[in-house]
Protein backbone atom coordinates (compact mmCIF):
# COMPACT_ATOMS: atom_id res chain seq x y z
CA UNK A 1 0.00 0.00 0.00
CA UNK A 2 1.34 3.41 -0.97
CA UNK A 3 1.74 5.83 1.88
CA UNK A 4 -1.17 7.86 3.22
CA UNK A 5 0.41 10.98 4.63
CA UNK A 6 -0.54 13.90 6.80
CA UNK A 7 1.82 16.45 8.31
CA UNK A 8 2.74 18.00 11.65
CA UNK A 9 4.45 21.26 12.53
CA UNK A 10 7.58 20.87 14.63
CA UNK A 11 10.69 23.00 14.91
CA UNK A 12 9.25 25.73 12.72
CA UNK A 13 8.68 23.48 9.71
CA UNK A 14 6.37 20.72 8.52
CA UNK A 15 7.22 17.05 9.01
CA UNK A 16 5.51 14.39 6.91
CA UNK A 17 3.53 11.86 8.96
CA UNK A 18 2.61 8.47 7.52
CA UNK A 19 -0.74 7.21 8.80
CA UNK A 20 -1.10 3.44 9.12
CA UNK A 21 -4.36 1.63 9.89
CA UNK A 22 -4.75 -1.88 11.28
CA UNK A 23 -8.13 -3.56 11.79
CA UNK A 24 -8.51 -6.24 14.47
CA UNK A 25 -10.99 -8.08 16.60
CA UNK A 26 -12.25 -6.97 19.94
CA UNK A 27 -14.35 -4.19 21.36
CA UNK A 28 -15.22 -1.41 18.93
CA UNK A 29 -12.72 1.30 19.64
CA UNK A 30 -10.13 3.49 17.94
CA UNK A 31 -6.60 3.44 19.31
CA UNK A 32 -4.33 6.28 18.18
CA UNK A 33 -0.58 6.04 18.84
CA UNK A 34 2.46 8.05 17.79
CA UNK A 35 2.39 11.10 20.12
CA UNK A 36 -0.85 12.70 18.83
CA UNK A 37 -1.99 16.01 20.29
CA UNK A 38 -5.45 16.62 21.73
CA UNK A 39 -6.89 17.71 18.37
CA UNK A 40 -5.76 14.49 16.70
CA UNK A 41 -7.11 12.38 19.56
CA UNK A 42 -10.51 14.06 19.27
CA UNK A 43 -10.67 12.98 15.62
CA UNK A 44 -11.45 9.46 16.86
CA UNK A 45 -14.94 10.71 17.75
CA UNK A 46 -15.49 12.45 14.40
CA UNK A 47 -14.32 9.75 12.00
CA UNK A 48 -17.17 7.21 12.33
CA UNK A 49 -19.90 9.83 11.77
CA UNK A 50 -18.04 11.44 8.85
CA UNK A 51 -17.52 8.14 7.03
CA UNK A 52 -21.11 6.95 7.53
CA UNK A 53 -22.48 10.27 6.28
CA UNK A 54 -20.99 9.50 2.84
CA UNK A 55 -22.04 5.88 2.68
CA UNK A 56 -18.86 4.30 3.99
CA UNK A 57 -19.16 1.81 6.78
CA UNK A 58 -16.83 2.13 9.74
CA UNK A 59 -15.16 -1.15 10.72
CA UNK A 60 -16.30 -2.92 13.84
CA UNK A 61 -13.76 -4.02 16.35
CA UNK A 62 -10.41 -2.50 17.19
CA UNK A 63 -9.02 0.13 14.78
CA UNK A 64 -5.35 0.93 15.39
CA UNK A 65 -4.03 4.14 13.83
CA UNK A 66 -0.26 4.56 13.97
CA UNK A 67 1.44 7.89 13.23
CA UNK A 68 4.98 7.50 11.87
CA UNK A 69 7.55 8.65 12.96
CA UNK A 70 6.45 8.08 16.52
CA UNK A 71 9.10 10.24 18.23
CA UNK A 72 7.88 13.57 16.78
CA UNK A 73 4.90 15.26 18.49
CA UNK A 74 1.93 15.48 16.10
CA UNK A 75 0.30 18.89 16.18
CA UNK A 76 -0.27 22.10 14.28
CA UNK A 77 -1.98 20.46 11.29
CA UNK A 78 -5.15 18.32 11.22
CA UNK A 79 -4.76 14.59 10.55
CA UNK A 80 -8.48 13.79 10.25
CA UNK A 81 -8.56 13.31 6.49
CA UNK A 82 -5.38 11.23 6.38
CA UNK A 83 -6.73 8.93 9.10
CA UNK A 84 -10.10 8.58 7.34
CA UNK A 85 -8.51 7.67 4.00
CA UNK A 86 -6.18 5.20 5.70
CA UNK A 87 -9.19 3.42 7.28
CA UNK A 88 -11.10 3.40 3.96
CA UNK A 89 -8.14 1.88 2.12
CA UNK A 90 -7.53 -0.72 4.81
CA UNK A 91 -11.15 -1.91 4.86
CA UNK A 92 -11.31 -2.01 1.06
CA UNK A 93 -13.72 0.88 0.50
CA UNK A 94 -11.04 2.63 -1.58
CA UNK A 95 -8.33 1.20 -3.77
CA UNK A 96 -4.82 1.58 -2.50
CA UNK A 97 -3.22 4.50 -4.39
CA UNK A 98 -0.19 3.70 -6.52
CA UNK A 99 1.71 6.76 -5.31
CA UNK A 100 1.60 8.48 -1.93
CA UNK A 101 -0.79 11.37 -1.28
CA UNK A 102 -0.71 14.15 1.28
CA UNK A 103 -4.01 14.91 3.02
CA UNK A 104 -4.46 18.22 4.85
CA UNK A 105 -7.93 18.82 6.25
CA UNK A 106 -10.11 18.53 9.28
CA UNK A 107 -13.41 16.63 9.05
CA UNK A 108 -16.70 17.59 10.63
CA UNK A 109 -19.50 15.17 11.46
CA UNK A 110 -20.97 15.65 7.98
CA UNK A 111 -17.72 14.62 6.31
CA UNK A 112 -16.98 18.12 5.04
CA UNK A 113 -13.36 19.29 4.75
CA UNK A 114 -12.18 22.25 6.78
CA UNK A 115 -8.82 23.96 6.10
CA UNK A 116 -5.83 24.03 8.45
CA UNK A 117 -5.46 27.26 10.37
CA UNK A 118 -1.79 27.47 9.40
CA UNK A 119 1.05 25.51 7.87
CA UNK A 120 -0.55 24.44 4.56
CA UNK A 121 2.29 25.82 2.45
CA UNK A 122 4.92 24.29 4.74
CA UNK A 123 3.35 20.85 4.43
CA UNK A 124 3.04 21.13 0.64
CA UNK A 125 6.69 22.18 0.41
CA UNK A 126 7.69 19.16 2.49
CA UNK A 127 5.82 16.89 0.08
CA UNK A 128 7.26 18.62 -2.98
CA UNK A 129 10.84 18.27 -1.74
CA UNK A 130 10.40 14.66 -0.63
CA UNK A 131 11.96 11.74 -2.51
CA UNK A 132 8.67 9.84 -2.29
CA UNK A 133 7.24 11.30 -5.55
CA UNK A 134 3.88 12.40 -4.17
CA UNK A 135 0.91 12.20 -6.52
CA UNK A 136 -0.55 15.36 -5.03
CA UNK A 137 -1.96 17.23 -2.06
CA UNK A 138 -5.67 17.09 -1.22
CA UNK A 139 -7.02 19.82 1.01
CA UNK A 140 -10.02 22.09 1.55
CA UNK A 141 -10.93 24.59 -1.22
CA UNK A 142 -10.07 27.57 1.00
CA UNK A 143 -6.34 26.72 1.05
CA UNK A 144 -5.84 24.78 -2.19
CA UNK A 145 -4.32 27.84 -3.86
CA UNK A 146 -1.87 28.15 -0.98
CA UNK A 147 -0.79 24.52 -1.37
CA UNK A 148 -0.38 25.18 -5.10
CA UNK A 149 2.37 27.69 -4.33
CA UNK A 150 4.70 24.80 -3.52
CA UNK A 151 6.63 23.58 -6.57
CA UNK A 152 6.92 19.91 -7.39
CA UNK A 153 3.49 18.61 -6.34
CA UNK A 154 -0.04 19.43 -7.62
CA UNK A 155 -2.72 20.52 -5.18
CA UNK A 156 -6.37 19.47 -5.41
CA UNK A 157 -9.42 20.92 -3.65
CA UNK A 158 -12.19 18.72 -2.28
CA UNK A 159 -15.29 19.85 -0.42
CA UNK A 160 -16.09 16.56 1.33
CA UNK A 161 -15.15 12.91 1.69
CA UNK A 162 -17.16 11.97 -1.39
CA UNK A 163 -15.07 14.24 -3.59
CA UNK A 164 -11.88 12.90 -2.02
CA UNK A 165 -12.92 9.33 -2.84
CA UNK A 166 -13.80 10.28 -6.42
CA UNK A 167 -10.46 11.99 -6.88
CA UNK A 168 -8.51 9.00 -5.56
CA UNK A 169 -10.44 6.60 -7.79
CA UNK A 170 -9.80 8.71 -10.92
CA UNK A 171 -6.90 11.14 -10.30
CA UNK A 172 -6.80 12.14 -13.96
CA UNK A 173 -10.26 13.69 -13.71
CA UNK A 174 -9.20 16.19 -11.07
CA UNK A 175 -8.22 19.75 -11.94
CA UNK A 176 -5.19 20.98 -9.96
CA UNK A 177 -5.61 24.25 -8.13
CA UNK A 178 -3.66 27.27 -9.33
CA UNK A 179 -1.80 29.71 -7.08
CA UNK A 180 -3.33 33.14 -6.73
CA UNK A 181 -1.73 35.96 -8.69
CA UNK A 182 -0.38 38.61 -6.29
CA UNK A 183 -0.94 41.30 -8.91
CA UNK A 184 -3.38 43.06 -6.61
CA UNK A 185 -0.53 43.73 -4.16
CA UNK A 186 -0.21 47.33 -5.26
CA UNK A 187 2.27 49.74 -3.82
CA UNK A 188 1.26 52.69 -1.69
CA UNK A 189 1.44 56.34 -2.62
CA UNK A 190 4.07 57.16 0.00
CA UNK A 191 6.69 59.45 -1.52
CA UNK A 192 9.86 60.97 -0.12
CA UNK A 193 8.81 64.44 -1.24
CA UNK A 194 5.81 64.25 1.09
CA UNK A 195 8.32 64.87 3.88
CA UNK A 196 9.07 68.59 3.57
CA UNK A 197 12.51 69.71 4.56
CA UNK A 198 14.63 67.07 6.32
CA UNK A 199 16.94 66.66 3.33
CA UNK A 200 19.59 64.83 5.33
CA UNK A 201 17.02 62.37 6.68
CA UNK A 202 15.71 61.61 3.20
CA UNK A 203 19.21 61.00 1.90
CA UNK A 204 19.82 58.71 4.87
CA UNK A 205 16.74 56.70 3.87
CA UNK A 206 18.09 56.34 0.33
CA UNK A 207 21.52 55.24 1.58
CA UNK A 208 19.96 52.77 4.01
CA UNK A 209 17.80 51.21 1.30
CA UNK A 210 20.73 51.03 -1.12
CA UNK A 211 23.13 49.20 1.16
CA UNK A 212 20.85 47.66 3.79
CA UNK A 213 22.07 49.90 6.64
CA UNK A 214 20.23 50.12 9.98
CA UNK A 215 19.19 53.72 10.64
CA UNK A 216 18.03 55.67 13.69
CA UNK A 217 16.08 58.94 13.39
CA UNK A 218 16.11 61.18 16.45
CA UNK A 219 14.31 64.47 16.99
CA UNK A 220 11.45 66.31 18.70
CA UNK A 221 7.85 65.26 18.07
CA UNK A 222 6.35 66.23 14.73
CA UNK A 223 9.60 66.50 12.78
CA UNK A 224 8.77 63.67 10.37
CA UNK A 225 10.71 60.77 11.85
CA UNK A 226 7.96 58.21 11.33
CA UNK A 227 7.11 59.59 7.89
CA UNK A 228 10.65 59.10 6.61
CA UNK A 229 10.94 55.66 8.19
CA UNK A 230 7.74 54.38 6.60
CA UNK A 231 8.74 55.68 3.19
CA UNK A 232 12.05 53.89 3.40
CA UNK A 233 10.31 50.54 2.81
CA UNK A 234 8.96 51.88 -0.50
CA UNK A 235 12.53 52.36 -1.73
CA UNK A 236 13.43 48.68 -1.39
CA UNK A 237 13.36 46.55 -4.55
CA UNK A 238 10.88 43.76 -5.17
CA UNK A 239 11.64 40.51 -3.37
CA UNK A 240 13.68 37.95 -5.27
CA UNK A 241 12.05 34.49 -5.56
CA UNK A 242 14.17 32.91 -2.83
CA UNK A 243 13.43 35.68 -0.30
CA UNK A 244 9.75 35.69 -1.24
CA UNK A 245 9.53 31.95 -0.55
CA UNK A 246 11.28 32.31 2.81
CA UNK A 247 8.88 35.10 3.79
CA UNK A 248 5.89 33.03 2.65
CA UNK A 249 7.09 30.14 4.83
CA UNK A 250 7.28 32.48 7.82
CA UNK A 251 3.72 33.66 7.22
CA UNK A 252 2.55 30.06 6.69
CA UNK A 253 3.84 29.16 10.15
CA UNK A 254 1.48 31.78 11.57
CA UNK A 255 -1.58 31.57 9.33
CA UNK A 256 -2.73 31.33 5.75
CA UNK A 257 -0.83 32.66 2.74
CA UNK A 258 -2.98 34.09 -0.02
CA UNK A 259 -0.23 34.58 -2.61
CA UNK A 260 3.53 34.67 -2.93
CA UNK A 261 4.70 38.08 -1.65
CA UNK A 262 6.44 40.44 -4.04
CA UNK A 263 6.94 43.68 -2.13
CA UNK A 264 9.34 44.14 0.74
CA UNK A 265 7.34 43.96 3.99
CA UNK A 266 7.11 46.72 6.57
CA UNK A 267 6.48 45.55 10.12
CA UNK A 268 5.92 48.22 12.77
CA UNK A 269 5.11 46.56 16.12
CA UNK A 270 3.88 48.64 19.06
CA UNK A 271 6.40 49.41 21.77
CA UNK A 272 4.49 47.22 24.24
CA UNK A 273 5.44 44.08 22.30
CA UNK A 274 7.06 41.28 24.28
CA UNK A 275 10.42 39.75 23.48
CA UNK A 276 8.69 36.52 22.45
CA UNK A 277 6.36 38.28 20.03
CA UNK A 278 9.24 40.28 18.55
CA UNK A 279 11.79 37.49 18.21
CA UNK A 280 9.60 34.39 18.12
CA UNK A 281 8.79 31.64 20.57
CA UNK A 282 5.76 30.06 22.16
CA UNK A 283 4.64 26.45 22.20
CA UNK A 284 4.99 25.28 19.52
CA UNK A 285 7.73 27.64 18.33
CA UNK A 286 6.53 30.35 15.97
CA UNK A 287 8.31 33.24 14.23
CA UNK A 288 8.04 36.78 15.55
CA UNK A 289 7.80 40.23 14.01
CA UNK A 290 11.51 40.26 13.18
CA UNK A 291 11.13 37.23 10.93
CA UNK A 292 7.95 38.64 9.40
CA UNK A 293 10.05 41.61 8.29
CA UNK A 294 12.49 39.31 6.44
CA UNK A 295 13.57 41.01 3.22
CA UNK A 296 11.97 44.27 4.30
CA UNK A 297 11.90 46.78 7.15
CA UNK A 298 11.40 46.34 10.89
CA UNK A 299 10.37 49.78 12.16
CA UNK A 300 10.60 50.42 15.91
CA UNK A 301 8.94 53.74 16.66
CA UNK A 302 9.86 55.31 20.01
CA UNK A 303 12.78 52.91 20.46
CA UNK A 304 13.49 53.63 24.18
CA UNK A 305 9.90 52.67 25.08
CA UNK A 306 10.41 49.03 24.05
CA UNK A 307 11.18 46.51 26.78
CA UNK A 308 14.90 46.03 27.37
CA UNK A 309 14.85 42.22 26.84
CA UNK A 310 13.14 42.68 23.48
CA UNK A 311 15.73 45.20 22.29
CA UNK A 312 18.72 43.26 23.56
CA UNK A 313 17.39 40.12 21.92
CA UNK A 314 17.69 41.83 18.54
CA UNK A 315 21.46 42.16 18.66
CA UNK A 316 22.55 38.68 17.58
CA UNK A 317 19.78 38.08 15.00
CA UNK A 318 20.57 41.40 13.31
CA UNK A 319 24.17 40.33 12.89
CA UNK A 320 23.43 36.76 11.75
CA UNK A 321 20.32 37.39 9.63
CA UNK A 322 18.42 34.61 11.40
CA UNK A 323 16.72 33.86 14.72
CA UNK A 324 17.66 30.65 16.52
CA UNK A 325 15.12 29.57 19.13
CA UNK A 326 15.96 26.73 21.50
CA UNK A 327 13.65 25.08 24.00
CA UNK A 328 13.86 21.87 26.00
CA UNK A 329 12.00 19.72 23.45
CA UNK A 330 12.13 21.83 20.32
CA UNK A 331 14.39 24.17 18.41
CA UNK A 332 13.87 26.22 15.27
CA UNK A 333 15.65 28.67 12.99
CA UNK A 334 13.73 31.43 11.25
CA UNK A 335 15.07 33.94 8.68
CA UNK A 336 15.57 37.49 9.98
CA UNK A 337 17.42 39.45 7.29
CA UNK A 338 15.50 42.65 7.97
CA UNK A 339 16.53 46.28 7.79
CA UNK A 340 16.19 47.83 11.26
CA UNK A 341 14.77 51.35 11.21
CA UNK A 342 14.06 53.12 14.48
CA UNK A 343 13.03 56.52 15.77
CA UNK A 344 13.21 58.18 19.16
CA UNK A 345 12.86 61.47 20.95
CA UNK A 346 16.00 63.08 22.40
CA UNK A 347 14.48 63.05 25.90
CA UNK A 348 11.28 62.03 27.72
CA UNK A 349 9.49 65.31 27.03
CA UNK A 350 10.87 65.33 23.49
CA UNK A 351 12.22 68.87 23.26
CA UNK A 352 15.84 68.62 24.37
CA UNK A 353 17.17 69.57 20.92
CA UNK A 354 14.31 71.90 19.96
CA UNK A 355 15.45 75.40 19.07
CA UNK A 356 12.49 77.20 20.67
CA UNK A 357 10.68 74.93 23.12
CA UNK A 358 12.68 74.32 26.31
CA UNK A 359 13.21 70.85 27.73
CA UNK A 360 11.36 70.11 30.97
CA UNK A 361 13.28 66.96 31.92
CA UNK A 362 15.35 66.73 35.07
CA UNK A 363 18.94 65.47 34.78
CA UNK A 364 17.93 62.24 36.50
CA UNK A 365 15.07 61.56 34.06
CA UNK A 366 17.33 62.42 31.15
CA UNK A 367 20.05 60.04 32.32
CA UNK A 368 17.53 57.25 32.92
CA UNK A 369 16.01 57.77 29.46
CA UNK A 370 19.40 57.53 27.75
CA UNK A 371 20.15 54.26 29.49
CA UNK A 372 17.03 52.55 28.16
CA UNK A 373 18.86 51.61 24.96
CA UNK A 374 22.24 49.98 25.47
CA UNK A 375 25.41 51.17 23.82
CA UNK A 376 26.03 47.84 22.03
CA UNK A 377 22.61 48.07 20.37
CA UNK A 378 23.14 51.69 19.36
CA UNK A 379 26.49 50.71 17.91
CA UNK A 380 24.68 48.44 15.47
CA UNK A 381 23.08 51.40 13.70
CA UNK A 382 25.03 52.49 10.64
CA UNK A 383 23.21 55.80 10.25
CA UNK A 384 22.19 58.34 12.91
CA UNK A 385 20.07 61.29 11.82
CA UNK A 386 19.24 64.26 14.04
CA UNK A 387 16.00 65.86 12.85
CA UNK A 388 14.84 69.31 13.90
CA UNK A 389 11.75 71.47 13.32
CA UNK A 390 11.02 72.42 9.71
CA UNK A 391 10.67 76.09 8.75
CA UNK A 392 7.20 77.28 7.73
CA UNK A 393 8.35 78.27 4.23
CA UNK A 394 9.59 74.71 3.63
CA UNK A 395 6.23 73.29 4.68
CA UNK A 396 4.29 75.57 2.31
CA UNK A 397 6.77 75.56 -0.56
CA UNK A 398 7.29 73.07 -3.36
CA UNK A 399 8.99 69.77 -2.51
CA UNK A 400 12.74 69.77 -2.83
CA UNK A 401 15.23 67.04 -3.59
CA UNK A 402 15.68 64.19 -3.09
CA UNK A 403 12.36 62.94 -4.50
CA UNK A 404 11.23 59.34 -4.89
CA UNK A 405 11.81 59.53 -8.65
CA UNK A 406 15.37 60.78 -8.11
CA UNK A 407 15.97 58.08 -5.53
CA UNK A 408 14.72 55.33 -7.84
CA UNK A 409 16.99 56.45 -10.66
CA UNK A 410 20.12 56.67 -8.55
CA UNK A 411 19.39 53.46 -6.67
CA UNK A 412 18.87 51.58 -9.93
CA UNK A 413 22.36 52.61 -11.06
CA UNK A 414 23.78 51.69 -7.65
CA UNK A 415 22.22 48.23 -7.79
CA UNK A 416 23.58 47.72 -11.30
CA UNK A 417 27.06 48.50 -9.96
CA UNK A 418 26.51 46.10 -7.05
CA UNK A 419 25.48 43.34 -9.45
CA UNK A 420 28.61 43.96 -11.52
CA UNK A 421 30.74 43.50 -8.41
CA UNK A 422 28.90 40.28 -7.57
CA UNK A 423 29.61 39.00 -11.07
CA UNK A 424 33.33 39.62 -10.43
CA UNK A 425 33.17 37.71 -7.15
CA UNK A 426 33.15 40.84 -4.97
CA UNK A 427 30.58 41.99 -2.43
CA UNK A 428 27.31 43.48 -3.69
CA UNK A 429 25.36 45.42 -1.07
CA UNK A 430 27.61 46.86 1.61
CA UNK A 431 25.29 46.34 4.59
CA UNK A 432 26.83 42.97 5.55
CA UNK A 433 30.23 43.26 3.90
CA UNK A 434 33.39 42.41 5.80
CA UNK A 435 36.38 44.74 6.03
CA UNK A 436 38.35 42.67 3.50
CA UNK A 437 35.45 42.71 1.05
CA UNK A 438 35.11 46.48 1.31
CA UNK A 439 38.81 47.08 0.82
CA UNK A 440 38.75 44.81 -2.23
CA UNK A 441 36.25 47.13 -3.94
CA UNK A 442 38.81 49.94 -3.92
CA UNK A 443 39.43 52.57 -1.23
CA UNK A 444 41.44 55.71 -1.95
CA UNK A 445 44.52 56.34 0.23
CA UNK A 446 43.13 59.72 1.35
CA UNK A 447 39.96 58.00 2.55
CA UNK A 448 41.99 55.52 4.63
CA UNK A 449 43.89 58.37 6.28
CA UNK A 450 40.64 60.18 7.11
CA UNK A 451 39.15 57.02 8.58
CA UNK A 452 42.11 56.52 10.91
CA UNK A 453 41.84 60.12 12.08
CA UNK A 454 38.10 59.80 12.65
CA UNK A 455 38.54 56.56 14.58
CA UNK A 456 40.83 58.37 17.05
CA UNK A 457 38.79 61.54 17.40
CA UNK A 458 35.33 59.93 17.51
CA UNK A 459 36.51 56.91 19.52
CA UNK A 460 35.01 54.50 17.03
CA UNK A 461 34.78 50.87 18.04
CA UNK A 462 35.89 48.17 15.63
CA UNK A 463 32.26 47.75 14.61
CA UNK A 464 31.87 51.52 14.15
CA UNK A 465 34.99 51.60 11.96
CA UNK A 466 33.54 48.90 9.73
CA UNK A 467 30.12 50.50 9.55
CA UNK A 468 31.57 53.82 8.41
CA UNK A 469 33.21 52.04 5.51
CA UNK A 470 29.96 50.25 4.67
CA UNK A 471 28.00 53.50 4.51
CA UNK A 472 30.73 55.19 2.46
CA UNK A 473 30.65 52.28 0.00
CA UNK A 474 26.91 52.73 -0.50
CA UNK A 475 27.34 56.49 -0.97
CA UNK A 476 29.99 55.79 -3.61
CA UNK A 477 27.59 53.42 -5.37
CA UNK A 478 24.91 56.12 -5.42
CA UNK A 479 27.46 58.54 -6.89
CA UNK A 480 28.44 56.00 -9.54
CA UNK A 481 32.03 55.79 -8.27
CA UNK A 482 33.99 52.56 -8.46
CA UNK A 483 36.52 53.82 -5.87
CA UNK A 484 35.57 54.86 -2.37
CA UNK A 485 36.90 58.42 -2.19
CA UNK A 486 37.59 60.74 0.73
CA UNK A 487 34.39 62.76 0.13
CA UNK A 488 32.28 59.60 0.39
CA UNK A 489 33.79 58.84 3.78
CA UNK A 490 33.28 62.45 4.89
CA UNK A 491 29.58 62.19 4.14
CA UNK A 492 29.40 58.81 5.90
CA UNK A 493 30.96 60.30 9.04
CA UNK A 494 28.17 62.89 9.20
CA UNK A 495 25.80 60.04 10.03
CA UNK A 496 27.83 58.62 12.93
CA UNK A 497 26.63 58.80 16.51
CA UNK A 498 28.87 61.14 18.51
CA UNK A 499 29.35 60.07 22.14
CA UNK A 500 29.33 63.07 24.46
CA UNK A 501 29.67 61.26 27.77
CA UNK A 502 29.32 57.80 29.14
CA UNK A 503 25.75 56.67 28.63
CA UNK A 504 24.84 59.77 26.60
CA UNK A 505 24.95 60.37 22.92
CA UNK A 506 23.67 62.61 20.17
CA UNK A 507 22.97 61.89 16.56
Amino acid sequence: MAGIYGAALHGGRARLVRVEALLGRGLSRIVLVGMPDAVAREARERLPAALRRHGFGFPKGKVLLNLVPAQIPKGGLPLDLAMAVSVLVRQGSLQSPVRPWLFLAELDLEGRLHPPARGTLLAALAAGSSKLAFAGVITAPEVASEAALAPGVPAYAAADLGEVAALLEAPGNGEPAAPLDPGGEAGTSLRLEDVRGQQQARWAAIIAATGGHPVLFQGPPGTGKSMVARRLAELLPALDPATALELAKVEAALGRVRAMPRRAPLRAPHNTISAQALLGGGQPLRPGELSRAHGGVLFLDELPEFARPALEGLRQPLEDGEVRLQRVREWATFPADALLVASCNPCPCGFLTHRRIPCRCTPARLAQYRLRVSGPLLDRFDLFVEMGPVAAEALDGPPGPPTSAMASERMARARARQEERCARGQVGRAGRATLEQLLATGVAASARVLLRQAADQLQLSGRGHLRCLRVARSIADLDGSAILEREHLQRALLYRRVTTEEGASTG
